[in-house]
């Protein structure tokens, strides 16, 4: 992190951090140190809006990925787990704001959020409400993400 703080100017840096936020999760990496110097360097709001336009992206690659193995995921999860996947096709049932509460809320539990990315295909859920829906989910962890450690480098403890 602190290369990477010392090595780009500001507009590279958002460019940086936007990519690694959009690339880590794809590949199981944690996108959280990101998180973390981006709101360090960048603050509350310009934080706020790299962090959303990076995890947005990296939330779109896993989905894309996952849909072009759907039905061999698919497959193997009803030989393997019947039962359970029953459960897993009624989180893609309903409407759009069914499927787009399903994501938000699924974003707010501690469902881990790199798994989520590849399993919200199985449920059928359509791209524009889990996009949505995971936007809207990611607002809270991103704000204590920044809050947490704007604070901390900028008004240090005692």
């Amino acid at each position: 992190m602190r290369w990477e703080a010392t090595s780009f100017g500001r507009p590279v840096l958002a460019l940086v951090l936007v990519m690694s936020m959009s690339v880590f999760p794809t590949v199981f990496l944690p996108s959280f140190p990101s998180m973390w110097l981006t709101g360090i360097i960048f603050g509350y709001g310009l934080g706020l809006l790299i962090i959303l336009v990076g995890t947005g992206i990296g939330m779109s690659i896993p989905y894309w990925i996952g849909s072009l193995f759907l039905h061999r995921i698919h497959g193997w999860l009803e030989k393997k787990w019947p039962q359970q996947m029953a459960l897993i096709k009624l989180a893609g049932r309903g409407g759009w704001f069914q499927q787009f509460r399903v994501v938000a809320l699924l974003r707010l539990s501690p469902f881990p959020y790199v798994m989520l990315n590849y399993v919200a295909t199985v449920t059928q859920i359509k791209f524009t409400p889990y996009i949505c829906g995971s936007v809207v989910g990611m607002v809270p962890d991103a704000l204590v993400n920044i809050y947490r450690y704007d604070s901390e480098f900028r008004y240090p403890a005692p």
